[in-house]
């Protein structure tokens, strides 16, 4: 836990260090370099049906969870049709460890099971060539992020016992992804696929998974949507106690379907969630098939340049 606050901690300072340095840039020259251009990916994370999205959310799973995070760039440089953007990932998720009944004025019983990450990124869009190759609407984006996990739970003052010894965590591990987005019509279509690539101190290898994302922009005010995620991290045989052991491998499958109501500083979420697989956290060897809901809160800030190349932004709609 304090290793996450020192690092939040340090990234703010640095983030506000940049965001000082970029303003004064900006001046000089604003198509080239801007300060918190938005979302730390031009295609949003936003609406993944993964339970690793930085944003506000209160989910039923049927456990209670609560998710509270952000996902930024604190720097975007736009050159030769291209934006790069430098960008951080925060997320911390409470959750029950039994089923709840949803009450959003009461306090969840039992003991409470929660997992922290953090982490940083480099995000390149394409921009006009991502359009020449996906198609007017389009987009292409590939990726690169350092990130840490942590397993944690909150037990009761009568007992010094740890829960679940034999869970093994997260650590630390690279991802690589790559994105595309397709307007089909009035639909955005998305699709991400990523790799986490664990660094040798982890309990896990690798772990592939992929993104889908349907939007439909039916109405200003709403937008139905689905999503579906898939992955699997691959167990290492590695160090335990005094012998050997063989981590078992993590699977989860995820949709969810619901509608996207959108503003000019956050989108609204309301969905149904499926799921099929292994737990997060301290419930990775738990094995569950589910179904809930969930409400989401992700706040967004497109960067200018983004809004130019979908024809939203002020000068190109103005007489």
């Amino acid at each position: 836990m304090s290793r996450i606050l020192q690092s939040a901690a340090l990234t703010a300072l640095a983030a506000l260090a940049l965001a000082r340095g970029a303003r004064a840039a900006e001046a000089d020259d604003p198509d080239r370099i801007t300060a918190v251009p938005g979302e730390s990916r031009v295609i949003s994370h936003a609406t993944s049906a993964s339970r690793d999205v930085g944003a506000l959310s209160y989910q039923v799973l049927p456990r209670v969870a609560l998710g509270t995070g952000g996902d930024f760039a604190f720097l975007g440089f736009h050159f030769a049709g291209l934006e790069l953007r430098a960008g951080m990932f925060g997320l911390i998720e409470v959750e029950t460890e039994d089923p709840q009944p949803a009450s959003f004025l009461n306090v969840p019983a039992g003991t409470y099971l929660w997992r922290g990450l953090l982490g940083y990124s480099l995000a390149l869009s394409f921009g006009e060539l991502g359009e020449r190759l996906v198609g007017s609407g389009g987009q292409l984006e590939i990726a690169v992020s350092f990130r840490h996990e942590s397993e944690h739970y909150t037990g009761t003052r009568e007992s010094s016992e740890p829960l679940y010894p034999d869970v093994p965590g997260i650590g630390d591990y690279f991802m690589p992804d790559l994105a595309v987005r397709k307007a089909l019509g009035p639909v955005d279509l998305e699709l991400r696929a990523q790799i986490k690539a664990f660094l040798p101190s982890s309990f896990y290898t690798a772990g592939p998974g992929v993104d889908v994302v349907l939007r439909w922009r039916a109405l200003p005010l709403l937008h139905p949507f689905a999503s579906f995620f898939a992955e699997r991290l691959f167990g290492r045989y590695t160090e335990w106690g005094d012998g050997h052991r063989q981590i078992k491998d993590n699977t989860l499958v995820r949709g969810l379907i619901g509608v996207i109501v959108p503003g000019e500083a956050a989108d609204l979420m309301l969905y149904c969630a499926m799921s099929s697989g292994n737990g997060k956290g301290l419930l990775a060897y738990g094995e569950y098939r589910d179904i809930g809901w969930g409400i989401r809160v992700a706040f967004l800030k497109r960067s200018p340049f983004e809004e130019e190349r979908r024809g939203t932004s002020t000068d190109a709609t103005a007489p």
